[in-house]
């Protein structure tokens, strides 16, 4: 499913993208640059000017995640996100990103100065902490995403089986509906908040010494 999701979205970005224009004729283009441009407002805002190379990859990031999450709405399928297998590998890819981001624009000196801590004297016990700190980094942002649309899965599949026949296996009173309707939210939510402390930590890591803190 996670990888039928990443087909579908590769095909669409290139089927909408191949007849751009410099002056948008279309409402198709409209609306791309319109995503486009409100997910590069977003990172900018909180990485600064250097965020604008990080946008497509947290724009897709964001856009992957909020697909994989609404799949699970269609019935008999089922959202990848509900899988801690999924949500901890976008975990890792964000936890490398990050760190590496943070090598190359600031160095590596200075990155592993970073995890000492202040005052140096202090490393023996900051280090640990830091180190601590970071991968715990990934099992968050993985564990919240699972956890909340696994949960929100289930509480569906279970107003699903409390649905009132009208007729056996023809008519029914989904009962689950509402809750759908809520769904939609909470998946754009999901998918924002993951997006969000991706934007976060990548700004923590290029800023330098004096900023991240």
């Amino acid at each position: 499913m996670a990888c039928a999701v990443a087909v579908v979205i590769a095909i669409l970005a290139i089927l909408t993208t191949r007849r751009l224009k410099k002056v948008p004729t279309s409402t198709t283009q409209n609306l791309v640059e319109l995503i486009v441009s409100s997910l590069n407002n977003f990172v900018v805002g909180i990485i600064g000017p250097k965020g604008e190379k990080y946008t497509p990859f947290i724009g897709t990031l964001f856009i992957y995640i909020l697909c994989m999450n609404l799949l699970g709405l269609i019935p008999t399928l089922r959202s990848p996100t509900s899988s801690i297998n999924i949500t901890l590998s976008l975990a890792l890819i964000v936890f490398v990103t990050y760190n590496v981001a943070g090598i190359m624009e600031t160095g590596f000196r200075r990155w592993f100065r970073h995890l000492l801590g202040d005052p140096i004297w202090l490393a023996p016990l900051m280090f640990p902490i830091h180190l601590v700190g970071e991968f715990a980094r990934p099992l968050s942002l993985s564990i919240r995403l699972y956890g909340n649309i696994f949960g929100e899965e289930t509480i569906l599949a279970v107003l699903a089986g409390m649905s009132i026949l009208i007729i056996p296996y023809v008519v029914a009173i989904p009962l689950q509906f509402p809750m759908m309707l809520f769904a939609v939210f909470t998946s754009f939510i999901q998918a924002l908040v993951f997006s969000t402390l991706t934007t976060i930590y990548i700004s923590i890591a290029v800023s330098t010494h004096e900023e991240g803190h």
